[in-house]
């Protein structure tokens, strides 16, 4: 470690040596851990003189939960609690703090009320204590210099006032509560066949994203209209969240830090829940987070600092958190989980940084880990002959997407990132198994089942974290379980779901790296296409043919509806060392000058590969990343891009509506139907849009969503119900 921080660090053990037989009281090597650790830098929001007292007995810190965690949020509690101290707290708290906050925290003329107040680092007693001891920097919150027993009280007080005002644990309620149906495993299967609701990322265990609701159709949809719109305060620019629907609540992050129930009908925050973040995160690609995963009362959600949370459906109340993985070493949550029976599967991000990629499986019930199925195998396994030496200790092989779920064969697809670093493969020679493949697992156990490989040996970030869609169709006369995958790297995949066994493969945008594939479907990669110090001009670019906006498919249509942009980059390799943010990168990528990107959505016969028809948007000088897809029965296609949302004839491409939010949409649309009123919803900017028909128009049709009117009363019905909550 450099030498100030061993300077650092032998000041901190001398001072805490200094305390007596203090660390004989307690384990000497977790002590010198932690200490060891704060002197790497691995826990910035945790000052040496507050780690001297964190050490010393009877402190409030679970030394186990920081080592494991390094994060104070969860291991730090108030030791000063008792009502005598609470009491204590409410006296220094109208000395110290009612000048401005008020009396009992209800706001004053030089600070807001704390009941109705999202906190910036949360409300857990170490971020209650941190804003007291620091303050926040650029508002008139200053830090107070004050003896730690009474920061302590105050903070015991806060609490207090916040369970008292429905604040507790983060919770700023509108309503007391929002009455949820539970949600079983059974309607989770049901889910392809049942389109009132949208109880997962993808729509349904298949990923196809087709919905059966066909009230908006070809013949009104240019009627759509602006039925709510929500407005969030976030600090990011856009929300990339796709809701979950239950009855007529509706469920969605937003970034960094904030899960939302809203009424779906007229978009009503009826709860929000925030949770606490370290200052300072480990992160690729900004504060992202793309939704969460329903079963029974519970929502389950990823973190950016690498935890999966429980949250009540009904009040947004925690229910329990799971350490998965280290933000210091570079993971994070950004994708939304997958619950399957009493499990709660995720992914984690962080392949820049070198991590070593997995799929987690969790109880529901109890936030206890059932299981863990590494994306890069340990030296040994199989698998690891494919690495160079020692490469595959940080071979990176992330899991930052969703996978699908066949439960006929209980088999588990997901989708798996680039190797790390991600354009220099000589020291990582080999193909590098795992990654940039598609892993099947057996959910019960996470065993690998089989797997396939899109881009062996990657050298051009082109992560195969697609969303896996899964659908049966005959080959020769014969039924076959099939997946079908428009891959990053510009070619289309048909795959044997059963087996992994290549079936087809076919370019769907410009790509020079390949001559083709073979019979297994392996590239022949032509060696002009690799990184070089001079720069390679391969077709696609580092984004990709596609990226990770979801496809759509419609079954009755035998089309894949894909996102699609079609641009060429140049790529250079280096033998860097790590960045400054600490990415394991060892070259770069920049866009070809005076080449403007060409942007589509394109209809992909799954059986043949063939582009049946392609709907051009405008060209754009730089383009990252464009919004997922939605197919209905109704012949419709809908997609964001840029800041248009719009709908297409499923049949030919034409463009029907159109509607500019005025915020840029990356995240993929849903539809659901209350009261037999279909909805379709996306997040644009910092918003939430749901549009519908005017009552007019929905009357035009004379039948409902689903066909029926019967049907339609039925399920209004048992919307209100779960929309009922209390007064």
């Amino acid at each position: 470690m450099p030498r100030i921080r061993n300077v650092a660090f032998l000041g901190a053990t001398l001072a805490i040596l200094g305390g007596g037989a203090v660390l004989a009281l307690r384990p000497l090597r977790l002590r010198a851990i932690l200490l060891a650790e704060k002197a790497g830098g691995q826990m910035p929001d945790v000052e040496w003189s507050d780690l001297k007292w964190m050490v010393k007995p009877g402190s409030p810190v679970d030394l186990d939960t920081l080592r494991a965690t390094r994060n104070p949020y969860m291991a730090i509690e108030s030791p000063r609690k008792s009502p005598a101290d609470i009491e204590s707290g409410e006296k220094l708290f109208g000395a110290n703090c009612a000048p401005c906050h008020g009396e009992r925290a209800a706001g004053g003329p030089g600070g807001p009320s704390l009941h109705a107040h999202v906190f910036r680092r949360g409300q857990s007693d170490w971020a209650l204590y941190q804003t007291i001891t620091r303050g926040i920097p650029g508002t008139a919150m200053a830090g107070r210099n004050m003896p730690e027993d009474s920061v302590w009280r105050i903070v015991s007080y806060l609490k207090r006032e916040l369970v008292a005002s429905g604040q507790e644990s983060g919770i700023r309620a509108t309503t007391a509560a929002a009455s949820i149906r539970p949600v079983t495993a059974s309607d989770l299967l049901a889910s392809l066949s049942d389109s009132a609701e949208w109880l997962m990322y993808s729509g349904a265990y298949s990923g196809q994203r087709h919905s059966s609701l066909r009230q908006i159709d070809v013949s009104n949809v240019s009627q759509l209209r602006v039925a709510w719109a929500r407005q969030f305060a976030t600090s990011a620019d856009k929300i990339e969240t796709t809701p979950i629907v239950r009855g007529s609540v509706m469920f969605v992050t937003v970034p960094p830090n904030q899960a939302v129930a809203l009424d779906a009908t007229t978009g009503a925050v009826l709860w929000a829940h925030s949770w606490d973040l370290p200052p300072k995160l480990k992160l690729c690609c900004g504060q992202v987070n793309r939704g969460m995963a329903i079963l029974g009362n519970s929502l389950f959600v990823g973190t950016l600092d690498g935890r999966l949370l429980a949250l009540d459906a009904g009040s947004g109340r925690e229910l329990w958190q799971a350490a998965v993985a280290d933000n210091a070493l570079g993971y994070s949550i950004t994708g939304a989980p997958l619950a399957i029976d009493n499990m709660v599967l995720t992914g984690v991000g962080g392949g820049e940084f070198g991590i070593r990629g997995f799929i987690d499986a969790y109880d529901a019930s109890s936030g206890k880990r059932l299981w863990r199925t590494y994306t890069v195998p340990a030296p040994g396994e199989p698998g690891s002959e494919t690495w160079q030496g020692e490469s595959l200790l940080h071979g990176g092989a992330p899991t930052w997407l969703t996978g699908s779920y066949d439960p006929e064969t209980r088999t588990v697809f997901w989708g798996v990132g680039n190797p790390s670093p991600n354009y220099n493969g000589e020291n990582r020679k080999g193909d590098n198994l795992y990654a940039n493949s598609v892993v099947a697992l057996d959910v019960d156990s996470g065993k690998m089942r089989w797997h396939f490989q899109f881009t062996p040996h990657d050298t051009h970030d082109w992560d195969s974290v697609q969303i896996p869609v899964l659908l049966d169709a005959k080959i020769d006369g014969k039924p076959r379980k099939l997946m079908a995958w428009a891959n990053r790297n510009g070619f289309y995949y048909l795959l044997d779901r059963t087996d992994g066994k290549f079936l087809l493969g076919t370019p769907f945008v410009k790509q020079t790296w390949a001559d083709g594939l073979d019979e297994n479907g392996r590239p022949r990669v032509r060696p002009e296409s690799i990184p070089s110090r001079e720069g390679s001009v391969v077709y696609p670019n580092l984004y990709g043919g596609t990226n990770w906006w979801s496809p759509a498919y419609d079954p009755s249509l035998g089309l894949l509806f894909v996102g699609t942009t079609d641009r060429g980059g140049i790529f250079y390799v280096s033998s860097q060392e790590a960045s400054d943010e600490g990415f394991l990168l060892e070259g770069l990528h920049s866009r070809l000058p005076n080449e403007d990107t060409s942007v589509a959505v394109k209809a992909i016969d799954v059986m043949t590969g063939q582009v049946k028809w392609q709907h051009l948007r405008p060209p754009a000088r730089s383009l990252d990343t464009l919004g997922g897809l939605l197919s209905t029965n109704g012949s419709l296609v809908f997609e964001g891009e840029r800041e248009c949302f719009f709908a297409l004839d499923s049949r030919n491409g034409s463009q029907l509506w159109n509607f500019n939010p005025g915020g840029q949409i990356v995240a993929a649309p849903v539809t659901y139907e209350v009261n037999g009123i279909q909805f379709v919803a996306v997040a644009a900017g910092r918003s939430i849009f749901a549009f519908a028909l005017p009552n007019s128009e929905r009357g035009r049709t004379g039948q409902n969503s689903s066909g029926t009117a019967t049907a339609l009363v039925a399920r209004g019905q048992s919307a209100a119900a779960d929309a009922r909550h209390a007064e």
